[in-house]
């Protein structure tokens, strides 16, 4: 696996990339192909309790694209963490798959549980909805058309609350949701 290190505030020294390319080499017998990998370390300004290094670490395997972050006081724990969270991350995605042997992931979606239709009304208030000053970061990803299903597995390989995919039976974007009561939902546009 070739890893590619980018420093914010950290110097990247020759040290430094062959202890990440070493802890990141667990991760080969794991993953079968990895098309792309990302180490970004930054460095984090705390007023109290001195600075810590992010560690973010991206990995593209095929169509599915996992992430793990974690920070400490040292570079080198950060980078230890976050190869330790990455693990974590892919034998549970290895274990779901071989405790489904063969069951399709569309049985996550229809679970019991249909999905269903919810109207969400946004109003807001001129003088107090100043919302555009609090936007600090903007993402933007590659998207491929997949099924609720698989964004339903993508989410949870990112481990986050909700994944915004191109549904391909609708050829519209759409976003999923885990819901309270542990099902998932689907947010889609009703285009007039």
């Amino acid at each position: 696996m070739e890893l590619q290190i980018r420093g914010n505030d950290i110097a990247i020294t020759s040290g430094l990339r062959e202890f990440a390319n070493e802890r990141a080499s667990k991760l080969d017998h794991l993953l079968g192909r990895v098309t792309d990998a990302h180490l970004e370390l930054r460095k984090k300004h705390n007023r109290q309790g001195g600075d810590v290094t992010m560690a973010q670490l991206t990995l593209r395997s095929g169509s599915r694209l996992l992430r793990a972050e974690e920070e400490a006081h040292d570079t080198g724990h950060a980078i230890d963490l976050v190869i330790g969270t990455m693990t974590n991350q892919v034998r549970k995605f290895h274990d779901k798959r071989t405790r489904r042997k063969g069951v399709r992931a569309e049985a996550l979606l229809s679970n019991g549980a249909e999905l269903e239709e919810e109207t969400i009304e946004l109003t807001s208030d001129d003088e107090d909805f100043d919302l555009a000053s609090k936007i600090v970061r903007t993402k933007r990803f590659a998207m491929k058309p997949m099924v609720p299903a698989e964004a339903v597995e993508q989410m949870e390989l990112l481990g986050h609350e909700f994944f915004l995919f191109l549904n391909a039976e609708e050829a519209q974007l759409n976003v999923i949701y885990r819901r309270r009561d542990g099902n998932y939902g689907v947010i889609a546009p009703d285009l007039v």
